[in-house]
């Protein structure tokens, strides 16, 4: 295999044990990382050693969000002529060979594609379950269709930032993240940024790493008092808003002119469903995470971006 240049991201907030247990996991790969970069986004700095000298610490303490800190992040690597940037949250666990396996397949497949974008197989720490990328699909992202009988690998139009493998001279080409989408669905705008010039994005089924995917909770419906309690995730009032502004935002702008309609009517039936959810199983702040929905969903309409909540 030929030899790259590469770094590793993290975004960071509040949690320090689950920021270390990334760590961990990067340093012991069997390809080397040169430089980790971590964007710390908590209130007061959580990585007080910064004794590895491998490890670069930015602290943004007014919270510049993952999409402010994949910005920096991106513009750092094209900045120190890395070969790849390779992206995590501070709850990803990807297995020792990972890398190795994603730069392996890089080098066979870039010989007849262009690939932007290069990502292991995740699955959720919570449910166990994998979590496949994503196509764009008429008016709306649905998951990629059968990726959990696929053996080697598949394309397709978004995955999420951990475990994603930039490659920057493709990163060099496009726009950097967007800053203004705060948090959510960041990742999905950069790789549509990819795809909209042309650029693959693969996903490699034997490359495995585990992700928490949201926080789950015990609940019970209260509706159906009878049914005992159940884990399902649960989400804060901002990120509820974020959540749905940016996916209502990135939708309707891919959408082509004659279905915009129905990326719309879509994305109100989503917030119907959503506010049904919130209803039935949140057990606090619910009238808060209801109006989160709804003005979130109807900023990402306009186009209302930024650190907003």
């Amino acid at each position: 295999m030929s030899h790259y240049k590469v770094a590793a991201y993290i975004t960071a907030y509040q949690e320090i044990a689950a920021l270390n247990k990334t760590i961990a996991a990067i340093t012991k790969q069997s390809y080397p990382i040169e430089k980790i970069l971590i964007i710390d986004n908590s209130q007061n700095q959580i990585i007080t050693d910064n004794s590895y000298e491998k490890i670069i610490v930015d602290f943004h303490p007014e919270n510049i969000g993952v999409a402010g800190g994949l910005k920096i992040a991106v513009d750092w690597a094209i900045q120190q002529g890395y070969d790849f940037l390779w992206l995590f949250d501070q709850d990803s666990e990807p297995n020792s060979d990972v890398l190795e396996k994603l730069l392996a397949y890089y080098q066979w497949l870039s010989k007849d594609k262009n690939i932007g974008i290069i990502a292991p197989a995740i699955f959720d720490i919570n449910t166990k379950q994998e979590f496949p990328g994503c196509v764009f699909q008429d008016y709306k992202l649905v998951p990629f269709p059968g990726a959990a009988t696929i053996q080697s690998f598949y394309q397709c139009d978004a995955v999420i930032t951990s475990g994603s493998l930039i490659n920057i001279n493709a990163a060099k080409c496009i726009e950097l993240p967007r800053a203004d989408l705060f948090l959510d669905a960041v990742d999905y705008a950069y790789c549509m940024n990819f795809r909209n010039h042309g650029y693959e994005i693969i996903v490699v089924k034997s490359a495995m790493m585990k992700h928490r995917i949201g926080n789950y909770s015990l609940v019970k419906d209260r509706f159906k008092k009878h049914i005992n309690t159940f884990s399902t995730f649960i989400c804060s009032p901002s990120r509820y808003y974020y959540a749905c502004r940016n996916h209502t935002f990135l939708e309707t702008r891919l959408v082509a002119k004659i279905k915009l309609y129905r990326s719309i009517a879509y994305r109100i039936k989503f917030l119907i469903m959503m506010m049904q959810r919130i209803i039935r199983y949140e057990a606090d702040l619910v009238l808060l995470k209801l109006w989160a929905c709804i003005v979130g969903t109807f900023d990402g309409f306009r186009g209302k971006l930024g650190k907003t909540w």
